[in-house]
């Protein structure tokens, strides 16, 4: 027994021994290592990798990262990170689609950073000019005579549902008004007494939409609500509260906090507020009215391709140019088709003419004119506009580089659906191949003559109702077996059952239980490649991502020199809401 518990105890020492370490975080001193080296640039320490991995959702619950797992995280940062570092050397005006989106972009910077120093910081004004254009503009400014609503609601719904409930319900229509209306008389008093309006509302109100809030509705002009509710509130001064008034939704008390005429309200801080805005973008529009005149009286040399220029733009090369606008930039046909459906439209045309083609270009060309006034105004030289530059162009540079690390089109060609199929045959095979029915009988003549019941067309649950042993309550569920496999019933009748077609009785089959005849009902003994292709797909493509991914990264990985110093770990990592803040 001794040398049991040693053997034990030796081979649990050596297990312990093989399982490699587990990096805690409050241990994080003891692995202060590099796991990853990019060349010359940077490094990656574990300490390092803990704060990222900690500030992933990985592990969420808590629990330890496998060393795979972590891996495949590893590399995703590293990825990222020289995938920023190739768009660098990335030719991005060799790549149209992306030169495209970047140039899109880029421009709308420059143009909002022209009419920024054109528009927007000429736009002064002071108080008294904020003053009188709020009393000068009663077209902005005025409004429709208004008040300011809190409501109580006394109705036969919120009565048959509140506490008093099995009393209102014992009324008739007649007698549940009568008692709706003193109640709300009752309410009303309760205001006289001195209680607030608001917490009446929340203890009486049945309006679930404002009893919460003290009965507030708010601002409310007049045609909002049924009759009578605009000749009872607009009668009304300012904190006063009606008597209680019906309509068909019950009885209501209103209280009107402030009452507004029509026309401009009084000026006060809000109003300031908002015609400083207003007046703003007044001032705004005007002087960027006056500055888009002026830029489009400007003169403007424009180049068509007039050889191909009466041909459907669908049809062109959308990288194909149409125009070229002052000597120095060109727009192409993707650029008419961003109006083609509009100019068709308009024009009820199915096709737009060269001189349609030539208005296209006229109003595409209003913001490359733009942008050339922004460049010979240097505003393409402001630190905003540079910032902005190198940050588009990093953004589709880099999306470059990434193109090669997926390949969401890729489709498994049939020959490796079907090798997949093969190979793997045992995960397609069902483990309860057999839907099956059964009856004992005492003695094998007694079940020759229920199989031949049955196979005259008799229902054979119903023979199992009538003749199968037991409680009769329960025989028809005692006889239908359902789906079985090997080793879940008697050998005897699983072999039976194998051999007898689906819709068929098997001849009686003798168990220490007596004689059974079984019934076959279903046979499906392994998924078929059809039904298979639904799980194989999948896992191709998802192999195949890998695969690409894989080739991606080491791509990456032979260009920047990346090494590995020291194999990664475990690594335990808290549930998410305990872990450090550290990014």
């Amino acid at each position: 027994m001794k040398l049991v518990i040693i053997v034990i105890l030796a081979v649990l020492i050596t297990l312990a021994a093989c399982r490699p370490p587990i990096v805690y975080e409050k241990e994080l001193s003891k692995h202060d290592y590099v796991i990853a080296r990019v060349d010359t640039l940077f490094e990656i320490t574990m300490p390092q990798f803990y704060d990222m991995l900690a500030a992933s959702d990985l592990v969420a619950r808590g629990g330890i990262l496998d060393r795979n797992t972590a891996g495949q995280f590893l590399d995703s940062i590293l990825c990222d990170t020289l995938a920023g570092l190739a768009a660098a050397d990335v030719p991005l005006d060799q790549y149209y689609n992306q030169w495209r989106l970047f140039k899109l972009r880029y421009h709308n910077a420059i143009i909002r950073s022209l009419l920024n120093e054109v528009v927007y910081k000429k736009v002064s004004f002071d108080s008294t000019e904020v003053v009188e254009f709020y009393h000068s503009r009663p077209d902005l400014f005025s409004i429709n005579e208004q008040v300011n609503l809190y409501h109580i609601l006394i109705s036969p719904v919120g009565a048959k549902a509140g506490p008093d409930s099995l009393f209102y319900r014992s009324l008739s229509p007649e007698q549940l008004d009568i008692e709706l209306g003193k109640h709300a008389r009752y309410v009303r008093s309760l205001i006289d007494s001195g209680r607030t309006f608001t917490e009446l509302a929340a203890e009486y109100s049945h309006d679930k939409f404002s009893n919460q809030q003290g009965g507030y509705i708010g601002w409310t002009e007049r045609g909002v609500y049924r009759h009578p509710f605009d000749s009872v509130a607009f009668s009304l001064g300012d904190g006063e509260v009606s008597q209680p008034y019906k309509d068909p939704d019950g009885y209501h008390i209103i209280y009107i906090e402030k009452h507004m005429p029509e026309g401009i309200p009084p000026y006060d801080s809000v109003a300031y507020m908002v015609a400083s805005r207003d007046l703003y973008n007044t001032k705004a529009n005007a002087l960027g009215a006056q500055f888009f005149d002026s830029v489009h009286s400007l003169p403007m040399e424009t180049i068509y391709n007039e050889a191909i220029l009466d041909t459907n733009v669908y049809l062109v090369e959308p990288s194909m140019w149409a125009a070229i606008i002052n000597k120095t930039d060109t727009l192409d046909f993707n650029d008419l088709r961003t109006l083609e459906e509009t100019f068709r439209s308009n024009n009820r045309l199915s096709n737009t003419t060269v001189e349609l083609k030539k208005e296209m270009i006229a109003e595409l060309a209003k913001k490359v004119v733009l942008v050339q006034v922004a460049r010979d105004m240097k505003i393409d030289t402001l630190p905003d506009v540079v910032a902005a530059e190198k940050h588009f162009r990093h953004v589709y540079s880099k999306e470059i580089v990434q193109s090669d690390r997926t390949d969401l089109a890729w489709q498994p060609e049939e020959q490796a659906v079907r090798d997949y199929y093969d190979t793997h045959i045992d995960d397609f095979t069902v483990e309860k191949p057999l839907e099956i029915q059964q009856i004992v009988a005492g003695d094998s003549s007694f079940a020759e003559f229920l199989r031949d019941q049955a196979m005259s067309g008799v229902d054979f649950l119903q023979l199992a109702q009538e003749y199968y042993p037991g409680e009769e309550a329960i025989r028809k569920d005692l006889a239908n077996l359902g789906f079985v496999g090997p080793g879940e019933i008697p050998d005897e009748i699983y072999e039976a059952a194998l051999i007898t077609p689906v819709g068929e009785v098997s001849r009686p089959v003798k168990t220490e239980f007596g004689y059974h005849i079984v019934k076959v009902v279903t046979r499906n003994d392994m998924i078929d490649l059809s039904h298979a292709r639904l799980e194989i797909v999948p896992i191709l493509k998802k192999q195949h991502a890998r695969e690409v991914f894989e080739a991606y990264r080491d791509k990456l990985y032979d260009r920047f020199n990346v090494s590995f110093p020291n194999k990664l770990k475990p690594i335990h990592l808290k549930p998410l809401e305990y872990r450090s803040s550290k990014p």
